[in-house]
């Protein structure tokens, strides 16, 4: 492990904490595909290096997750009544979305993920009409748990944690963006911990020809990449707050794009 990949995982963790705080998103958008290519001369099998990238993703996201839950509550924005209704959904989903995970091949993995980033840049570039938000609407609580399973355990199949489908799914609702932002910040915070811990005991069975990982979890990146999460994260969320973020989303959406199209080729 050099000090060029130290380097670079660094800054992988501050543009993923800085899309994560911007867009309620944990990031792993951004961290799981820019991984692959930083951990890809290592040499490993494509599934083990697969496995070893969204469970690696998933830990390192749980710093910038759990950042951005802080910032976006000191701005009041959480909605953590709510939030309480969903946990048993945001556990059980992504250990059941990991064991899955772990079950598929890596090209498999890639590709699926290749697909989810293209479809994601899409949504970000498709135009918004502004709608009228509602106030004070009671939510389906019944179709949010149902919602925050599903979300759970399709991301922790792609190794996305979430979150960047939540928001789209509480605007949807009704909710307001900025608290739709900073709600889902949440529970990507929970889905990533509980994805992470599920790839580290998972990982736990498989004999890996890597140095520095426990389970599915390669260390020096796990550590660089949080920890680094944390100096963008409370970027992004100042942004959303001081500039308007349409551009930032196109420029996103197109990142998206590419990575995907990368990983799809291999």
């Amino acid at each position: 492990m050099s000090f060029t990949d130290i380097a670079l995982f660094a800054l992988v963790g501050i543009v993923a904490g800085f899309f994560g705080g911007l867009l309620g998103i944990g990031g792993g958008s951004i961290t799981l595909p820019l991984l692959y290519f930083i951990l890809a001369p290592l040499g490993l099998p494509d599934s083990d290096l697969m496995h070893i990238v969204i469970g690696t993703t998933f830990a390192a996201m749980v710093f910038n997750a759990g950042a951005s839950t802080y910032f976006h509550h000191m701005l009041g924005n959480v909605q953590w009544k709510l939030m309480a209704t969903l946990l048993p959904s945001l556990i059980v989903g992504p250990i059941l979305g990991s064991y899955v995970s772990t079950s598929l091949s890596g090209s498999t993995l890639r590709f699926a993920f290749g697909i989810f980033q293209l479809l994601l840049a899409v949504y970000f570039l498709l135009p918004r009409h502004k709608k009228v938000e509602v106030v004070d609407k009671t939510p389906n609580l019944l179709l949010l748990n149902i919602a925050a399973f599903v979300i759970g355990g399709i991301g922790s199949i792609l190794g996305i944690g979430g979150g960047i489908i939540m928001v789209p799914f509480l605007d949807m609702m009704g909710m307001p963006m900025k608290k739709a932002i900073a709600t889902s910040a949440f529970t990507s915070c929970i889905m990533l911990l509980v994805s992470a811990l599920s790839f580290l005991a998972l990982g736990l069975k498989y004999p890996l020809n890597l140095p520095n990982h426990v389970g599915f979890i390669y260390l020096p990146a796990f550590f660089a990449i949080g920890l680094f999460s944390l100096i963008g994260a409370p970027l992004g969320v100042k942004v959303v707050h001081l500039l308007p973020v349409p551009a930032l989303k196109r420029i996103f959406a197109v990142a998206l794009a590419i990575l995907g199209v990368l990983l799809i080729i291999g």
